[in-house]
């Protein structure tokens, strides 16, 4: 995996596909863990190399998600670029979305800047209800999640990510991250150290 900035990564994408991934590396915040935006990493070409550069047309997108980071090839053709792009979801091989759900796909409209964006985060919807059906294999963690869902603080917002399953036990651990309903705005200022500055104050007389 090769670490870039933001800028150095759209220069070497091809310039009909920039808009669309200049909005998702710049503004791409997505899900409850949305301190940073989404990251791009691994550009390649479906190009020959006789085609003029830039023109990187595909790549992995590093997606927060749950406490994990999911990583999906997105595919372009920079040679057609009006056509949307095929996605590989890791290895979640059996996660297939469905397409009615996913409007900015059977839409695609590649001059909207924020339809790759858009597209994403219709897939993260679906992920989450693929995690959700994964729970089902379990019990155990069904009840936890039904018992998160009685409560409108959590089941809105929750993420769930099923791990895979143990090859011995059949068994599988699972991460929600919830969102905790605290208010901090009652919490007293703490000053550190570092932050205060000491001053004595005496009579004219003392020098």
């Amino acid at each position: 995996m090769n670490s870039m900035s933001p800028e150095v990564a759209l220069n070497r994408i091809s310039p009909e596909l920039r808009p669309l991934l200049s909005s998702v590396v710049r503004n791409g915040r997505v899900g409850l863990d949305s301190t940073s935006c989404l990251r791009i990493t691994d550009l390649k070409t479906g190009c020959t190399s006789l085609t003029p550069g830039p023109c990187c047309d595909r790549f992995k997108l590093h997606i927060p998600y749950a406490g994990e980071t999911l990583k999906w090839d997105i595919i372009f053709n920079a040679r057609d670029p009006e056509l949307p792009p095929d996605f590989i979801f890791g290895e979640d091989a059996e996660f297939l979305p469905e397409p009615s759900e996913l409007p900015h796909l059977v839409s695609w409209d590649a001059g909207d800047p924020e339809c790759l964006l858009q597209l994403v985060k219709e897939l993260i919807k679906q992920y989450h209800l693929y995690q959700c059906q994964r729970l089902r294999e379990s019990s155990r963690l069904l009840f936890e999640y039904d018992s998160l869902l009685e409560d409108p603080n959590y089941g809105r917002t929750m993420e769930i990510y099923a791990g895979r399953k143990n090859s011995w036990t059949g068994e599988f651990s699972a991460r929600f991250l919830l969102k905790l309903p605290v208010d901090f705005s009652n919490i007293p200022v703490y000053l550190l150290k570092r932050q205060l500055a000491f001053a004595v104050f005496g009579s004219p007389r003392v020098k």
